[in-house]
Parts: structure tokens; C-alpha cells; sequence
């Protein structure tokens, strides 16, 4: 397993700040380098979601968006751009129980990687590191090679 003291200094790393995978067991060692950091970390527990709405639904209430977010992806990367603020070293997504959004939805969970991603490029360019991670089980992550 990753140490903290790796995550730690890996969260400050705007170069390589992003969308990732990561084995469920490293969660709590992420969400203390976050801590460390001073980066809020903001777990989304996607379990049983299977669809577009409703992981949109699931993002827009654990992220605080505004009540007057469209519920599409364009919307979801502005308002992913409008959680930037001036004083925020950094921010960290945990993305937690995504099986059955991948099963059922692969193309929406592939598009919301790349928003996800874009988000994480816009705010490099401010020197705020942004990350997402998405929790798999060990199993599975080990299969991804």
C-alpha cells in the first residue's frame, strides 16, 4: 500500500493532479494526506446509481452546487470550475461503490472522467491542484493492469 507521507506529497503536485484509480484500502490514507494538505476532500458514494441523473443528482448534492444547476455535463464542468475559490490550497474527489454506474452507464462514467479531468486542467492553470479519485476494490484494481 501507499504510504501518507507518498499521497502527502503527491497532492501538491499540480503537474500531475488529475483522475485516477485507486485501491479501496488507500481511501483513509488519501483522505489523511488531504487533511495534511489542508485540501477539503469530498466523498461521493455513488452505490447504487445507475444512471446519468442520477449520478449528476448524487455530484451536485455532495459538491453543494447551486440550486440552479443544469444537470448536464456542460453544467457539471462549469460548475466544477465555480468551486475554485482564491484561498483553496487544493481540492480531492473520492468517487466511492461505482460498479453499477460502470456496468450500466459506462459512457456517462467515461464522460464524467473527462469533465472531471478538464476541471483538473482548469484549475492547474490557477495552481490549485484538483483530483478525482475513483475507489475500486482491490480485485478489481489489480486487473487493470
Amino acid at each position: 500500500a501507499m504510504s501518507v507521507l507518498w499521497f502527502d506529497g503527491l497532492l501538491t503536485q499540480l503537474d500531475d493532479a488529475g483522475v485516477y484509480f485507486l485501491p479501496e484500502d488507500d481511501s483513509e490514507e488519501l483522505l489523511e494526506a488531504a487533511a495534511v494538505n489542508r485540501f477539503p476532500c469530498v466523498r461521493v458514494d455513488l452505490r447504487d446509481c445507475a444512471d446519468k441523473a442520477e449520478l449528476l443528482q448524487r455530484l451536485a448534492g455532495a459538491l453543494k452546487f447551486p440550486a440552479h444547476f443544469g444537470h448536464n455535463f456542460d453544467a457539471l464542468a462549469d460548475a466544477l470550475g465555480d468551486l475554485r475559490q482564491p484561498k483553496l490550497p487544493g481540492l480531492v474527489l473520492l468517487l466511492e461503490n461505482t460498479e453499477r454506474l460502470r456496468r450500466h452507464a459506462l459512457a456517462d462514467f467515461k464522460t464524467t472522467m473527462e469533465v472531471l479531468q478538464a476541471a483538473s486542467r482548469e484549475w492547474a492553470a490557477w495552481h490549485q491542484p484538483f483530483w478525482a479519485f475513483v475507489a475500486l476494490d482491490d480485485a478489481e484494481f489489480n486487473t487493470l493492469g
